[in-house]
């Protein structure tokens, strides 16, 4: 008995500095510059002024940044989330498409980004899903008469997703996910996200299997680092901790969480994105969910959904029909 339980003892003390080991020797680094990614951040905030950042109270005391673009009663409540290391101007061409359309708009800084909390961490996995139940708690307690579409793009696409197979998908009238990234592998994906990121794999899967084991203490370390430009705008998270990623991100086997969603849920993707392979979006998604249209928009890149004027048009007049019912 004593022989067997110094050998489980000892299996365990090598698993550990195994595991450990790993954690060590496997960070990430900072890609090169993507040309495609630098050349659109200069186009972000363009056009209508950009309105000053605003606040609301998160369940934590915490104090979360937006941005508000005002509409017109009765036209609808949009809440915009930016993509991966972005913050709320980075939607600020669609924004200004949907005020200019009726639907006032609430463009979030999610926690980890620009000026809310740390940048590229949070407190705990799920803390994004929380938050923006706070700020649809917020947003009906200002607009208790008027329906509410959720909008995001890239990451922000995947979250929103993530959302609409989720309670508190019921609080929305409608949800549309730009450009979504659906999983790191498999055929709507390119290597390493087209260039924009440098994943560390073997610690996401360290990392993963310890939280299959209750233990989420490590869960800080850093997993992911973006190809953002030098000169970005705004207060840019360069690199991610693995909760932040894990709660913006679809889970590992996506199918589920999508083919779970009942709400009115539209993706839209550019056909000349160079992060992931849009011509695969139609089948992936209808594959799993027959309900949701997927509009491959000609002529447009990854981040020329959110700033284009014709993707702008195109998705504004998505939104409108979410509202109307249709």
């Amino acid at each position: 008995m004593k022989l067997a339980l110094i050998t489980a003892l000892s299996l365990a003390a090598a698993l550990v500095a195994a595991l450990a080991l790993v954690l060590a020797m496997s960070g990430v680094k900072e890609p090169p510059q993507l040309e495609s990614m630098s050349a659109a951040d200069q186009r972000l905030g363009s056009g209508a002024p950009v309105p000053p950042y605003e606040r609301f109270p998160a369940r934590d005391g915490a104090q979360l940044a937006y941005r508000f673009y005002p509409g017109e009663p009765g036209k609808g409540v949009a809440i915009a989330i930016h993509g991966s290391s972005g913050v709320s101007v980075a939607v600020h061409g669609v924004s200004s498409g949907f005020a200019a359309a009726g639907i006032a708009t609430y463009a979030l800084d999610l926690r980890g980004h620009g000026e809310s909390g740390t940048l590229g961490d949070l407190a705990y996995r799920g803390q994004s899903e929380n938050d923006l139940a706070d700020l649809v708690a917020f947003v009906s307690a200002r607009h208790p008469q008027e329906k509410l579409l959720l909008f995001g793009h890239s990451l922000g696409g995947a979250f929103v997703l993530r959302v609409a197979g989720s309670p508190l998908a019921s609080r929305f009238a409608g949800i549309i996910a730009s450009a979504p990234i659906l999983s790191s592998s498999g055929p709507t994906s390119r290597p390493d996200t087209g260039g924009w990121t440098h994943v560390s794999i073997p610690r996401i899967a360290v990392l993963t299997i310890l939280n299959r084991l209750g233990i989420s203490a490590l869960d800080g370390l850093p997993v992911i680092a973006y190809a953002v430009p030098p000169a970005a705008t705004g207060k840019r998270a360069r690199i991610y901790s693995h909760r932040l990623l894990a709660s913006l991100m679809l889970p590992r086997d996506w199918q589920p969480t999508v083919a779970s969603i009942a709400r009115p849920t539209v993706v839209m993707i550019g056909a000349d994105d160079a992060l992931f392979v849009a011509g695969a979006y139609p089948a992936a998604i209808g594959a799993v969910n027959n309900r949701i249209p997927v509009d491959v928009l000609a002529g447009i890149d990854h981040m020329g959904m959110v700033y284009t004027p014709a993707a702008v048009a195109a998705t504004t007049a998505r939104a409108t029909q979410l509202m109307d019912g249709r």
